[in-house]
């Protein structure tokens, strides 16, 4: 009888064990579930140490501690998860919730978005942060049709000409000068000024400037200090042909699925970490421009910027002319903004 009771009392006692195990793991469990209701993952083909690096990071810790971490969200850099095209392409299809990208990068699919990287439309970087602010709904309007929408305008900083075979100073010192530009718009606008344009890839340059396929390039301070180009060009002309730009851009078919409280925190948090990489790339590309010319590199003002921007006047013009009344319209929206 004895034996029987304490066999009974083993049973219950094994009995409570497993059930408050049970209990723990569905605590785990529903923690884990609860805790993190939604991903979020936001990538650049950047990298992490720049500012708009520093500003994705921004926005990710933002939104995990304004949402109390129902949103998790991790970051990757550098290109980590594809091109710049096809992380654009991952928005598209849903596999992937923000990147970084280039204003004019959508105008794969949307193609007068190409204008937002048009030469001497800004007056100044805040300038420029004006105009993509008071645009990006109108930007969210054209990509609507892409399951994208745009928030959070980014300076990346006017671009300079670096080459390897001497100063420029005047348009004259530009002839003959085979320049790299990223696309059509970058190539219209040296031949237009009176060099020979062609495009390479990011990834090329250092090389091709090493053997002289190209004789320059041009960029920002900081991307051209990140990319170590001042070792194989070593004269910059500070022209201020063009500000780069970035938009955070969302899926927005994941951002719909939100609650409406999440996506307060999603679109404040944006804006926030925005503002807060315009206030580092002002003094990121102060600091990359004083290592190189510590390094070696040559720079200078051009003569007269005037020169410069009356050169590509006609061809602007002609080229939005060209292209229809999509593209004149958005242009008419970019110049109207004080």
């Amino acid at each position: 009888m004895k034996i029987l009771k304490n066999r009974n009392c083993i049973i219950r006692i094994k009995t409570t064990i497993v059930v408050f195990c049970a209990i723990v793991l569905l605590a785990a469990i529903s923690v884990s579930v609860f805790a993190s209701e939604y991903t979020m993952r936001l990538t650049t083909p950047l990298g992490e140490s720049g500012s708009v690096g520093q500003g994705l990071i921004r926005f990710a810790e933002l939104v995990e501690e304004r949402s109390d971490g129902r949103i998790r969200a991790t970051t990757n850099f550098a290109g980590e998860l594809g091109t710049q095209r096809e992380m654009v392409e991952m928005v598209i299809d849903g596999s992937l919730e923000v990147v970084t990208a280039l204003a004019s990068d959508p105008a794969r699919w949307v193609p007068p978005l190409s204008l937002f990287e048009f030469p001497y439309i800004y007056k100044d970087e805040a300038h420029l942060v004006r105009v993509l602010n008071e645009l990006e709904e109108e930007v969210s309007r054209l990509l609507e049709p892409h399951n994208m929408f745009a928030v959070g305008g980014q300076n990346m900083g006017f671009r300079f000409m670096l080459n390897r075979v001497r100063p420029i100073y005047a348009l004259k010192d530009l002839k003959g000068l085979k320049m790299r530009g990223p696309n059509p718009v970058y190539v219209g606008m040296f031949e237009a000024m009176g060099a020979s344009g062609t495009t390479t890839d990011w990834g090329e340059i250092y090389g091709a400037l090493q053997t002289g396929v190209i004789d320059g390039m041009e960029a920002s301070p900081d991307m051209l200090y990140s990319m170590r180009f001042h070792e194989v060009a070593q004269y910059m002309s500070k022209t201020y042909h063009i500000a780069a730009c970035v938009y955070y851009l969302i899926g927005k078919n994941w951002f719909e699925g939100l609650p409406s409280d999440l996506q307060d925190v999603v679109m404040e948090s944006a804006r926030d970490a925005a503002e807060f990489q315009n206030a580092l790339d002002m003094k990121a590309h102060e600091v990359s421009l004083q290592k190189m010319i510590n390094e070696g590199l040559k720079v200078n003002e051009v003569d007269d910027i005037g020169e410069f921007m009356r050169a590509v006047e006609d061809w602007k013009d002609e080229y939005v002319a060209k292209r229809g009344s999509d593209w004149i319209d958005l242009y008419e929206k970019i110049m109207a903004v004080e």
